[in-house]
């Protein structure tokens, strides 16, 4: 172990000795960068506060979870307790660890959320989630310093160019019909696990260390192996990505956008109406569906996740609809913020 890991695995172990209510709470703040915490949250806001502003967060954490899925690929760094018996794995992580996929979430999710909301104390609350949220990665054991670092600045730099380019691809979409919308968010999301194969190829011949090996299995829960060559990463951001983009084009062409402002009691409903039906497929299809049969799993993996997408940008509206839980209008201008909707 060089220098500088020795460094970093101290910074760990460190961490780690601040007793167990330090690790309880750290342990809560982590859920709220995990991958279930966004599929049944983030949506409350496309259903309840701001579409528009919803998809663009969407846009967000699906570009930044199929990046960071390429990253860990493509740099193959291991995880604190795969090389250092003295750092416990409070939670299991089955990919490499560097860069930290909760260090780049948040810094793109909850960046974007700061850029929409564009209010002084949403601002400060979202940059204390990214902080607290980097931070408890160390105390869980499952990251050095360097993959939280690496994973922050893809996130920011992600807001960036988002912020610099999204209202020119909006005109752009503009232009394009709606069977033209959809057949890009179905291209551009093989372009995801395009890049994910092609990076895995290239590293056909590695191999797992042993002694990372031996020690991730330490961590490992039962039925949930290590395996960081994986593309699910990849399948899953694919997956959703077209769903939710695809049928929000047409949705938008054919009937219009949910007006998620309104209502009172409705926007209740609507969080719970449509919050059951993520858990129905991501729940049930994930039992449903087999994970042993090589490229068929992925299929199905990838089908699984584009139905979430699809539901939560347009199944659930036009159910809302049919229920007189919501409406869906015709025009509603692409650059509205959280603010000017009155949130």
């Amino acid at each position: 172990m060089d220098a500088i890991r020795e460094l970093e695995v101290a910074i760990n172990i460190f961490l780690q000795s601040g007793g167990p209510v330090l690790r309880a709470i750290m342990q809560a703040i982590t859920f709220l960068g995990d991958e279930l915490f966004y599929i049944l949250f983030m949506p409350a806001i496309y259903w309840c506060v701001s579409a528009w502003a919803g998809l663009r967060i969407g846009v967000m954490l699906l570009l930044s979870g199929g990046v960071n899925s390429i990253f860990k690929l493509a740099l193959r760094g291991p995880r604190p307790s795969w090389i250092s018996d003295a750092v416990e794995p409070v939670v299991h992580e089955t990919s490499f660890g560097i860069p930290s996929g909760h260090a780049q979430g948040s810094a793109s999710v909850w960046g974007w959320v700061a850029v929409e909301a564009r209010k002084k104390w949403v601002t400060i609350t979202c940059l204390l989630l990214i902080a607290l949220i980097s931070f408890s990665r160390l105390v869980m054991g499952v990251h050095f310093l360097s993959d939280v670092l690496l994973g922050l600045i893809l996130g920011s730099l992600l807001v960036l160019v988002f912020l610099s380019t999204w209202r020119k691809i909006g005109n752009w979409l503009k232009k394009l019909s709606w069977q033209q919308q959809v057949l890009l968010a179905f291209v551009s999301s093989l372009v995801f696990v395009a890049l994910a194969v092609l990076v895995k190829s290239l590293a056909a011949d590695w191999q797992m260390p042993a002694d990372w090996a031996m020690r991730a299995v330490r961590g490992a829960k039962a039925g949930k192996p290590v395996n960081p060559m994986s593309i699910n990463g990849a399948l899953t951001s694919a997956g959703i990505w077209f769903g939710m983009l695809g049928g929000f084009a047409w949705l938008r062409a054919k009937h219009g956008v949910l007006q998620s402002h309104q209502g009172s009691w409705q926007k209740l409903a609507r969080y719970m109406l449509g919050l059951f039906g993520v858990i129905a497929l991501y729940l049930g299809l994930g039992q449903l569906f087999p994970k042993n049969l090589g490229w068929i799993s992925d299929v199905l993996r990838y089908f699984r996740y584009f139905l979430i997408g699809l539901w939560i940008s347009t199944l659930s509206p036009l159910l809302f609809v049919k229920l007189k839980i919501g409406q869906i209008e015709p025009h509603l201008e692409p650059d509205l913020t959280v603010e000017d909707v009155g949130v």
